[in-house]
Parts: structure tokens; sequence; C-alpha cells
């Protein structure tokens, strides 16, 4: 049997802790070895030879937790994030509806709730666009939408009311709807009722974003939601028919509070499905919401008062869900932003048995000195998003997240370099599309605890990582965080590699996000090539 042996040829090959030589070898689609080009030239003398001179090897990168397939349905339409005015947003609306074609919804999104300048409402779609153009604008966070009236009406929504997860369609002062539908439950309820795009569409924006998302150095994604049932095995399947996907999806549906013990079994006899470079594996879980809603689980109430209970009406029903998945062995990862939900979760799950299933917090953005000592103690993973706080916490406190929290509450969050220091599993994620998928801001931002591209003050300098843990956090880290093994440049790895045309790791934190990246590859064979820089066969 013949077999196919390739040489990629770099000025450095590295893993997050060391230099490992210069040349990687990759016979049928594997890393065989990785030391210098003497050495392995030497041993395969026969070999095809990619070179990628001055150039820095690593092992694919891994986004920790990533919404492509959902992400594509909330990402439509008008993009307002960094809009910071309500005047903007206006604007922004304004010109969108006047290139709508006739009878069709106006889409949004990436609108951060401080830019309305006043209550969470529709009052700003109606003055852009008037009352009765259908409208769904996205909120930043994704985990609410704004309505207009007349979305309200096409969706047969007609008078506020709570949802089982805390959420709902809330109401003005005087009782009338708002337009707003605060987390997933009230946004469920009209989800079928939006219009969707075909799935020929879907299959070519979804094609788009997996390119440009390789293209950054991607090579793997932990994909946080399964959500649309059918339709998200239906694109992906339809992607290959076409031919292959250029990242890896590790997807994980969620378990959520109104499903019975029966469900989630139901849930978990799903698992397992899969093509050539997707499956399903893993559960997803919330325990609460967002600091900018006021729904995330807090210790102390915010300044608004809320943030007193998580999604679960009554918790220990999600511990009995945590304990039965635990004991049908399947990983989850739980979403809990607010300190006393992290603290909740990492309990319950601290009290699980140790049979070697890896189980992972999301996102962790407050959480107290002695949460922290249970996470390292019982070896509970983590995955946080650095860009969630450079990008949307203003060292003014002008935002938000700042605002409902207060201080000191808002001086104590995204604790990034105390689970560094304390030994923590800690993978990294972009959460796209809240923030930016590709992981040169991360590694930018992360370091530097503000935004990459501009001179503002740090939130939280003490927090910043070093260039090794985000390597970690993109690679060994995140496979790790989940319960696998890999991404260490090991011989028998896939070939998984991603190739930077300067190292990462001594390039400052200010130029690290401007690094082109010459080539991603899975299983060894290119699946995105900087335009001007394809290796050369020697």
């Amino acid at each position: 049997m013949t077999t196919a042996t390739t040489l990629f040829r770099a000025h450095t090959v590295r893993s997050p802790e060391r230099v490992l030589g210069d040349t990687i070898a990759v016979v049928d689609g594997e890393i065989s070895a990785v030391g210098t080009w003497d050495e392995l030239r030497a041993a395969h003398p026969d070999a095809e030879v990619l070179e990628y001179p001055e150039s820095t090897i690593t092992a694919g990168l891994i986004d920790g937790h990533s919404h492509p397939i959902w992400g594509l349905s909330m990402a439509r339409g008008v993009d307002l994030t960094g809009i910071e005015t309500r005047a903007e947003i206006i604007a922004a609306l304004a010109k969108g509806a006047q290139e709508l074609p006739e009878g069709e919804w106006l889409f949004g999104w990436g609108l951060a709730p401080n830019a309305l300048e006043g209550p969470v409402d529709n009052t700003t779609i109606h003055e852009a666009v008037g009352p009765d153009l259908p409208v769904y604008l996205m909120l930043f966070d994704a985990h609410s939408a704004l309505l207009s009236d007349a979305a309200l009406r096409e969706v047969g929504v007609t008078e506020p009311h709570r949802t089982v997860d805390g959420g709902g369609f809330t109401a003005r002062p005087d009782g009338r709807l708002s337009g707003h539908a605060l987390e997933f439950a009230a946004m469920g309820e009209v989800e079928d009722r939006v219009p969707q795009e075909p799935l020929e569409a879907r299959a070519d924006k979804l094609d788009e974003l997996l390119h440009d998302m390789a293209a950054t150095g991607l090579t793997s994604l932990v994909v946080a939601d399964a959500q649309g049932g059918e339709a998200v095995t239906d694109v992906l399947e339809e992607l290959e028919r076409r031919g292959e996907l250029p990242v890896r999806l590790r997807i994980a549906p969620w378990c959520t509070p109104d499903l019975t013990e029966q469900q989630v079994r139901e849930l978990v006899s799903g698992l397992g499905r899969h093509g050539r470079r997707w499956r399903l594996e893993g559960v997803k879980l919330f325990i609460d919401g967002t600091i900018d809603n006021g729904t995330a689980w807090l210790h102390e109430p915010d300044t608004e008062g809320e943030g007193r209970a998580g999604f679960w009406h009554d918790p220990q029903t999600y511990a009995a869900r945590i304990q039965l998945l635990h004991s049908l062995g399947v990983p989850t990862l739980t979403h809990a932003i607010g300190d006393r939900g992290v603290r909740f979760v990492a309990e319950t799950l601290a009290a699980l048995p140790k049979t070697g299933v890896q189980h992972r917090i999301e996102h962790l953005e407050l959480a107290d000195d002695e949460t922290v000592e249970i996470l390292a103690k019982h070896g509970i993973a983590v995955c946080v998003q650095p860009t969630h706080c450079t990008l949307f916490v203003h060292p003014d406190q002008r935002d938000s997240w700042s605002q409902r929290l207060g201080e000191p509450r808002n001086q104590q969050g995204f604790r990034t370099g105390d689970f560094a220091a304390a030994g923590i599993v800690q993978a990294l994620a972009s959460d796209w599309p809240v923030a930016p998928y590709d992981p040169r801001i991360t590694f930018a931002d992360a370091q530097l605890r503000h935004p990459h591209d501009q001179d503002s003050p740090a939130v939280g300098a003490q927090q910043a990582l070093t260039p090794e843990q985000i390597l970690a956090g993109y690679t060994t880290a995140g496979r790790a965080s989940i319960g696998e093994t890999g991404s260490s440049l090991r011989p028998g790895e896939p070939a998984d590699i991603t190739i930077w045309a300067a190292d990462p790791i001594t390039a400052s934190p200010h130029d690290v996000a401007d690094i082109r990246i010459l080539a991603t590859t899975l299983d060894g064979v290119v699946v995105a090539q900087y335009a001007s820089s394809k290796g050369t066969t020697a």
C-alpha cells in the first residue's frame, strides 16, 4: 500500500512551552515526527516538501465556544456592532429599510443595549422605520431580541408574559409590550414564525463562514448549541454533499429547564450522529443568563434589583440533570455568568463521583475566590472569552455590564489570570457571533486587557494572560477541557496545523493580531492559504 508523506518546513515548530524543531513529517494525514529539517529529510528523501520560510507552525487552533450555524441566523441583516448612540442606530436601520425589498422583514444584529440611551424597547425602531415594518434585532449578547410592533403581530405575541427560563416578553411601565424578547425561551416561541432563509442559502453562508474561519488559523470549533434540530444536521449534510468542511465541528445540543428526564435520555440517544468532520457530542446547559439583561444569577442583586435567580426555578433539578448526564458518561458544558450561578455549578460538579467524565463551565464572568479554589481542587475545566471583557467593558464604566454590577464588583470580573495561576484547564473562545472569531484578536486582547487596535486603559490588567497560556488555551487546553487529548503536535495525531508568518509567542501583543496566517491544514491537507504565500515545493 502506497503511503503519502509530506514535510512541512518552517523556521520554527513550537508547542506553547518550547520550540520542537523546524519541520513536521506527515504520513497519511497523521503527524509522524517533529524535528529538524536535516533529520526528517534524511528519513523521508522522497517526500513532498512544502516550505514556508520564516514561519512558525503550531497545532491547529480550536475555538472552544462558537455558534457558526445558529449564529448565522442571529448575525443577519444590518450590522449594529460597535454602534454606541441612538442616532447611529436610527440611521443604520433607516438605511437598511431603504434597501429592503418590499414585503420583507428587516433584520439586524449586534445591538448593545446602552446604545439605546434609554429603556430596552422598540421605540428607537419605530422612530427609525415607522410602526408598520416587521423588524427583528438581535442584541449583542445573543440572549435577547427587539421586535417592532408589526413583528409582534406577525408572530402572534399579544401580551407580556414570562417563560420557563425566567425571561419572557417584557412590558413597558404602562403594561404594553415593549418589544423585548428576553432569553431563549421567548425567542424560541417566535422562531418558527420569523422568516427563515432556504437551505441552499444557509449552506452557502455557512460554507463561506467556515472557510473564513479556517483562514484565521482555526481548525476546530466546539459548537455550544444544536439550535434548530434537524435544520442543523441538514445544512451540514448539504455541505458535505458538496465537499469537505474546512474545520472540524463538535456540536453539543441543549438541555433546557423544560425537558423531562425521559426527554434528556432521548437527547442523549441522539449523540454520536456525525458526518466526516462534524459530530454531535456532549450536552450544553444554562444555569443563568447575562449580566447586561439582568438574568445572571448573582450573590447580591444588581443595581436594578435583578439577578436574584437562575434559569432553573428549582436549581436542584439542574443538579439532577447533571447527575443523570454524568451517570450516562456524557460530558457537559454549562453556561454560568453570575457569581452565584458559577458557584452553584462548581459545587454541583465537584460533588460528582470521579469517573473520568470531563465537565466544563462556560464564560464565568464573575467568580469569587472560593469558587476558583473549588474549580482547581476538583479538576473542573473552564472556557472563557477574553474579548468579552476587552470589547464590551469600558474603563470608564459607561457600559451596561459595569453599570449593572456597580462598584466594586465591576472591577472583579473575567479572572483569566487567576484561573491560569490556579492551574485550571482553561480553553479560550470567541462565542461568535457575540465577538469576532479571529483568534489573533484574542491573542492580542488577552495580553493587553484592552482592544488591540485602541490606545485605551486596561481593564483588570492583573488578569492578563501570557502568550504561552493563550496558545495552550487554543490548543492543548482546548482539547483537555472537553476530555480529549491532542493538539500537541505529537506523533499519531491528525496533522491539523496552523502556519503563522511570525511566532505568536515572541511577537509583541500590539502586533500579533496582524500576523498573516499562511496556511491551515486538516489531516495534512491545506484547507486555507494566504493568497500570496503558497508553500514552495522543494
